[in-house]
């Protein structure tokens, strides 16, 4: 699917450049890492809707996540690292879609070029990983992680309950409620993701122990077990990490560790 650059030139170029770093870790790391990073991204968009919602620049409408448009980078079929062949890669966004509020995506929303290209931007972050990274990105998305970030979206936009903090203050409390929302949804869908994943047809398990052998049948089973069930076991397997990650992905956690982000959503949002 072809998506756009942003439309920030030096943003577009660090994209880029992104594409071309070599990462090196097991599935686990990679999607502890993976999950990480979508929770940093979340917690810098509803501080960017703050922000916009604080500058009245926010139109009333119906709030949705759809399919991303943008892209930094894709990842090519013969990728190597460490000069290695790293097999099916696949770019993985971080975010699970693309927010729109009465159909258009909320960088419109920003009256300054500089703020929308780095909304956009958001929107547009993907890393390099194996192609199963994608497969469980769709069972998470399909079972309610797009819903979770319109609904926590939803409720910074249009609730009614105003800011406690001091005009010219980030409004945190605002982010906070949004975020906890989230981190509920979030956790939801990936539980049911893993339900749903861990219904379809997986890898025959062995029959035996390490001890005394397995035995041929089973092992003539796995042994020809095709992608799409190897497949599924592996995207089975990052779910888990995913929800392993998540449930440290509190509000708590935003801010002991995540203030760095609130600062350079500060720094770079611009009226």
């Amino acid at each position: 699917m072809n998506r756009n650059p942003v439309s920030d030139p030096h943003l577009a170029a660090l994209g880029r450049f992104q594409g071309s770093i070599e990462r090196n870790s097991n599935f686990r790391q990679q999607a502890l890492d993976h999950n990480l990073s979508r929770n940093v991204k979340v917690a810098k968009l509803l501080g960017y809707l703050a922000l916009m919602r604080q500058a009245a620049t926010l139109p009333a409408g119906i709030v949705e996540c759809v399919a991303a448009i943008r892209q930094n980078f894709s990842s090519s079929r013969s990728m190597t690292n460490m000069g290695q062949p790293t097999g099916a890669m696949q770019a993985a966004h971080f975010l699970p879609g693309q927010i729109r509020i009465a159909g258009k995506e909320i960088a419109q929303f920003s009256t300054n070029l500089q703020t929308r290209g780095h909304i956009q931007f958001l929107f547009a972050e993907v890393e390099h990983l194996p192609v199963v990274f994608n497969q469980a990105d769709s069972a998470a998305e399909s079972n309610g992680l797009c819903s979770a970030l319109s609904k926590a979206c939803t409720i910074l936009i249009h609730s009614q309950t105003k800011s406690r903090q001091s005009p010219g203050r980030f409004p945190l409390d605002l982010v906070q409620s949004a975020y906890d929302e989230w981190h509920r949804g979030a956790g939801a869908s990936l539980r049911k993701a893993i339900v749903s994943k861990g219904e379809k047809p997986g890898v025959p398990s062995l029959v035996g122990d390490r001890f005394e052998g397995y035995t041929l049948e089973s092992l003539r089973e796995r042994s020809e077990a095709g992608n799409k069930l190897w497949n599924r076991d592996n995207s089975l397997r990052i779910l888990e990490y995913y929800l392993e990650d998540q449930q440290q992905r509190s509000w708590n956690w935003v801010v002991a560790s995540c203030q760095w982000a609130v600062r350079e959503v500060e720094s770079n949002f611009k009226r």
